[in-house]
């Protein structure tokens, strides 16, 4: 009898359980939480590196060994940056590693760019977007970018936001695993926009192309290009009363030499420009206020013409059907002129003191003036100046010492000519400086 009534009260408390399990869906849901008993394990809080402890840090920012511009000139601002808001215990070092000194992998680092070490050597692998990564991990703060803007982006992000949000009581501490990932606009700097508010801009450059000094032609001077050609002069410097030139037309998807011209009295052929809607490249002879008229084709002089003023550089103003001269003379300075050579508005040129005046080249925006270095300067400069109103706004440096000559561009992309043993094309990357 026990059996059965024990039987029956198990089988009642199975269907009220089945019954309670069919409860509504939108029944109230409660969370609770488990009071620990002393002795307990309570849950381990968040892992961190400690980047500044009130003053006081061992932490190394690390640079590459062959930085260079940028990227040399911004591991030095971030260094003092952190010296100034943290620690004077920071030092500044390159990712070289002793093979006398203990591995570095124990090390805190700050990782800045393209260094030698794993943790940078991942994340590189993991930018596969224009832009940037800010990654810690046990012993390493990592910032990568793709480019010089993304770079920027990156390290006010991280002096802006993640400094000021993990640094409590003096403290800085950076939860390991955080990770920021953001892609980043590297478009055109607009040279208006960041010159005005006071920024500094400058260039990085890459050699493409080198000509060698032959046949005595050894001064490198103007350059131009058609977008698919690039063409450079070449001065034969021994040359008396006329000077004797020689046009080279170089494959930009090669950067091989397709043509030579014939040798041609182009005198100083201080600038070179191409007007793609006439095409034709037009050359400043420095030479009683000649202008030298070539095919671009087959490198024929096809006239020289003698203009009312004299001028030294020239370029095409993109989509105005329109010439930009600096010019002497009357008129002088920045002149713009209509594809027959009459001015239509000019302005004065800002001063250039310790730099000498070269070619320049110009787009639907601005002016760009090169100079290159005089008087113990180290750099080359570019000025900038509103096409549209010749406001001058300001320089952009580039470092070397190289003899700049001229500047060309196909879109966003701008090309310096230096005079240095013979005849070197560059690529420029410009960029904002990290301050």
């Amino acid at each position: 009898m026990f059996k059965k009534i024990l039987f029956l009260f198990l089988i009642s408390a199975m269907l009220l359980g089945a019954f309670a399990s069919c409860a509504p869906d939108d029944a109230p849901i409660t969370e609770t939480t488990v009071a620990t008993e002393p002795g307990d394990t309570e849950p381990p809080a968040p892992s961190t590196l400690v980047f500044a402890d009130n003053g006081e840090t061992d932490f190394i920012v690390v640079r590459p060994e062959k930085a260079q511009g940028y990227y040399l000139d911004t591991a030095s601002v971030v260094y003092q940056k952190l010296k100034t808001l943290l620690s004077e215990s920071f030092k500044l070092s390159e990712d070289w590693i002793n093979p006398l000194e203990p591995s570095p992998e124990d090390r805190h680092e700050i990782l800045l760019f393209s260094t030698n070490r794993a943790e940078s050597i991942q994340a590189a692998a993991d930018l596969t977007f224009d832009g940037y990564i800010i990654r810690v991990t046990e012993h390493k703060v990592v910032i990568v970018g793709s480019n010089p803007t993304a770079c920027n982006e990156a390290l006010y992000h991280f002096f802006d936001f993640i400094i000021p949000d993990h640094t409590k009581d003096g403290v800085t501490a950076l939860p390991i695993g955080l990770e920021v990932k953001k892609e980043v606009d590297a478009s055109s700097i607009d040279f208006a926009e960041a010159m005005r508010s006071g920024k500094t801009v400058c260039a990085d450059f890459e050699i493409v192309f080198k000509y060698p000094q032959k046949d005595g032609f050894t001064a490198a001077q103007g350059s131009a290009t058609d977008g698919k050609y690039a063409y450079v002069i070449m001065k034969d410097s021994k040359s008396e009363s006329r000077e004797i030139d020689r046009v080279v037309k170089i494959d930009m998807a090669t950067w091989e030499v397709v043509l030579e011209s014939e040798t041609m009295t182009l005198d100083h052929a201080n600038d070179m420009t191409y007007d793609p809607v006439n095409n034709i490249l037009i050359v400043t002879n420095m030479y009683e206020n000649l202008v030298s008229i070539i095919n671009p084709e087959d490198l024929t002089l096809i006239e020289q013409k003698k203009l009312p003023y004299g001028s030294w550089a020239t370029g095409y103003v993109d989509g105005a059907g329109q010439y930009a001269f600096l010019a002497y003379g009357t008129p002088s300075g920045l002149v713009i002129t209509d594809t027959s050579f009459n001015p239509i508005r000019s302005s004065a040129l800002a001063s250039s003191e310790g730099y000498i005046g070269q070619g320049m080249d110009a787009d639907a925006n601005f002016a760009y003036v090169p100079l290159s270095p005089n008087a113990g300067k180290s750099d080359n400069v570019i000025q900038i100046y509103d096409i549209k109103t010749g406001e001058y706004l300001g320089n952009v440096s580039v470092a070397t010492k190289m003899e700049s000559e001229s500047m060309f561009h196909v879109g966003d992309d701008f090309y310096m000519h230096f005079n240095n043993v013979g005849s070197k094309i560059a690529i420029l990357e410009f960029y904002i400086s990290f301050e």
